[in-house]
């Protein structure tokens, strides 16, 4: 009786179909993770780029909020002086310099604009130059009352000057950067300032200022007609810059990482805010 015989093992062309349809499912298997992974990074990006963009808001925001408060016991001082004006605004400004007002070192960052902001801070009854930690200025440190240090202080109602703009890091980022007061031994210096980044990734801001109509009411019945730019302002009037009222901030965030085209991603922020403190300076007082 003859034995069947048996094979065992693979064909060549068994072979090559199993390795061929091993390799594509391992190329849609690669393809699928990098599609995820992709798809991940761009909803991270999206996410980041967001939360960059509503914390430089919120931080610009804060700051022209406080623009012009004063402490009511030196608001009420009988000798009290004419105030300075509570913000100005530069535009196509950038390594701006306080100094001697808001003035602009070079052009700014893709046109970016600059903004000055003045308000007070609130200091211990015992010792004014030291913060009681009602008042923070851009640099999150609490602000006093009184600035110390050599040469004329500015104001005592006005204790901080902070000043937004854009420029770039070391590394070519552009981002959000403030000037405010230096710190020593936990006082703010007169007429010392140092630079720090609030937001990376800004890299460009935008402002326009709204001036109430000549001769309308104070608080709220007042009518801001129209937005313009810091140039506009400087040439409607004399102390134009104590008519601002409200303030329109635009701000262009990049991400991280770059899109098929390389370049980054990008989203626009605009608020307007209203300022609680408006200079009470008109032209027949100041």
């Amino acid at each position: 009786m003859r034995a069947s015989s048996q094979h065992h093992g693979f064909t060549l062309v068994g072979m090559m179909i199993g390795v061929a349809l091993g390799t594509i499912a391992m190329l849609a298997a690669l393809t699928m993770w990098q599609v995820m992974r992709d798809a991940y990074a761009s909803v991270a990006d999206g996410i980041e780029i967001e939360e960059r963009g509503q914390r430089a808001l919120a931080i610009i925001a804060h700051a022209i909020r406080h623009a012009g408060w004063i402490p009511a016991h030196v608001a009420l001082e009988p000798a009290h002086p004419a105030p300075q004006v509570p913000l100005e605004g530069r535009d196509d400004c950038g390594a701006p310099s306080i100094d001697d007002g808001l003035e602009c070192g070079r052009r700014g960052v893709r046109g970016s604009d600059a903004l000055l902001v003045r308000f007070s801070g609130s200091g211990r009854e015992t010792d004014p130059s030291l913060a009681d930690g009602t008042m923070t200025d851009c640099s999150g440190y609490a602000l006093p009352a009184k600035t110390v240090g050599d040469g004329i202080a500015p104001p005592a109602h006005h204790a901080a000057t902070n000043v937004f703009y854009i420029g770039n890091g070391s590394d070519g980022v552009p981002q959000l950067l403030c000037r405010y007061p230096r710190r020593s031994d936990n006082r703010a210096q007169a007429h010392a300032y140092t630079s720090g980044t609030l937001v990376r990734g800004v890299e460009s801001m935008q402002l326009r200022f709204g001036i109430v109509d000549e001769g309308d009411g104070q608080g709220e019945s007042e009518r801001v007609p129209a937005l313009l730019d810091a140039q506009d302002v400087a040439r409607q009037r004399q102390l134009a810059w104590h008519h601002v009222r409200a303030v329109q901030v635009t701000l262009v965030v990049q991400g991280h990482r770059p899109t098929v085209s390389r370049a980054p991603r990008q989203r626009t922020f605009t608020t307007t805010v209203r300022l609680r403190n408006p200079s009470p300076c008109r032209e027949a007082l100041c």
